[in-house]
């Protein structure tokens, strides 16, 4: 049945914040960065605008003339969130940076090329995409790692760190726009069990270069007709992706709800401005007039990055130690990391089993994840253990394991556990 389908087809009519994807990239090439240009190619995507002559769009001159004016203004937000965001987290002594979602921005390759760590996280169809691009474009680099994931799902971000060490800087530009209210909450709790596990701090302009771009946007508007203005929205409208803004509290325009709404997330949030990250000049903002150039320069000059890092969480650590084996089982809040070493067998597991159950007295466990980066064997007694903790989670889809070695790979899949739990 599915021989029928283009599935490349499926997936961007599921999620068509691809094609959004596709175009910020290209934007990012077409102002004459060298390395969004080469990606782009690798990638086989035409030049920005390309694709519109070629369907030989037909646009009355009065909207043309309008579209003139508001096209370098959505492509200097592009190139200024692009840029800026780059310089912030080379200059701000990051190490490990996770760009949830990556795009097909060439920024892993930016950022690896001046010794960060990149971690780029995306659904199906980009990670396909960028794996063999990114390879081709400046081969093997064990400082850009590519995973899909899905935000809104703990255990598949945390299963994507695996081996990851030392603190996250985690952006999410271009994502938080499309969530519903209820979604980005769900991201918010996972970026922040990430951020108390391994340290760091969330960074994103995405709800303040929203404002600074309608500031920009309506200066570039000013004096056309009503009607005229509408139309625009029409023009090309299925290459963008809608966002949910109006159900989105943390694009509120009222800044006191937007950090309320942090705060109440468990984040403390720190102001950072832009300004001084900003690309010199904005390219993309020279064939416009020079007065609403300087408007719409000054307009992104005003945003803020948003910093946010996880107010401490309520943390209860276990141990049970034996000849050869070792459990350290830390609660944080309601997700519980369990970290094993030595064999797990018929002896060691009922031990393993009542740290569980000490973790589980101290309050609801939503996810888990296990780190058998220094299990040596496990018998079926200790995957038993292993089915009581994930059957026990509303979503077994939350129980995630890492860092398995060969060894006890072998063992799952000659047990056929591997089809349960990997």
């Amino acid at each position: 049945m599915s021989g029928e389908f283009d599935i490349e087809k499926l997936r961007e009519e599921v999620n068509p914040v691809y094609n959004t994807a596709q175009s910020c990239m290209q934007i990012v090439a077409g102002i004459g960065d060298e390395d969004s240009e080469n990606l782009r190619k690798k990638l086989g995507f035409c030049a920005f605008g390309e694709d519109t002559k070629e369907k030989e769009v037909k646009i009355p001159p009065q909207i043309l003339n309008a579209l003139m004016s508001v096209i370098p203004i959505f492509k200097s937000l592009v190139e200024s969130r692009f840029f800026a965001s780059n310089k912030y987290f080379t200059e701000s002594g990051a190490k490990n940076v996770v760009d949830l979602p990556c795009g097909y921005t060439a920024r892993g390759v930016k950022l690896a090329k001046s010794g960060l760590k990149f971690y780029g996280f995306d659904l199906p169809a980009v990670i396909d995409a960028m794996k063999p691009a990114v390879k081709e474009a400046i081969g093997d680099n064990e400082n850009i790692i590519y995973h899909e994931v899905d935000a809104t799902n703990y255990a598949s971000l945390r299963k994507a760190l695996e081996g990851a060490k030392g603190e996250l800087h985690i952006t999410t530009e271009g994502l938080l726009m499309y969530l519903t209210q209820s979604e980005i909450e769900t991201v918010f709790g996972n970026i922040r069990k990430l951020l108390l596990e391994f340290g760091g701090k969330w960074v994103t302009v995405d709800n303040e270069l929203d404002l600074a771009q309608t500031k920009a946007l309506t200066a570039a508007l000013a004096g056309m007709p009503p009607e005229l203005v509408a139309n625009l929205g029409n023009i090309g409208g299925g290459s963008m992706a809608k966002t949910t803004l109006e159900n989105n509290i943390f694009f509120d325009k009222d800044r006191e709800k937007a950090k309320k709404f942090v705060s109440d997330m468990g984040f403390d949030l720190e102001l950072v401005s832009m300004k001084k990250y900003l690309p010199d000049p904005i390219v993309s903002l020279k064939d416009l007039p020079k007065e609403l150039a300087e408007k719409a320069a000054e307009a992104f000059g005003e945003v803020n990055f948003w910093v946010m890092t996880p107010k401490p969480g309520t943390v209860e650590e276990f141990t049970c130690k034996e000849d050869n084996f070792n459990a350290d089982v830390k609660l944080s809040d309601d997700i519980l990391n369990v970290a094993l070493t030595g064999r797990l067998d018929t002896i060691t597991s009922p031990g393993l089993l009542a740290l569980y159950k000490d973790a589980e007295a101290k309050g609801k466990i939503t996810s888990i994840c296990v780190d058998m980066k220094e299990l040596e064997y496990i018998s079926s007694a200790g995957l038993r253990v292993l089915m009581i903790m994930r059957k026990a989670l509303d979503d077994g889809n939350n129980f995630s394991i890492v860092n398995m070695n060969d060894q006890v790979r072998e063992i799952f899949e000659t047990t056929g556990f591997d089809t349960i739990f990997c």
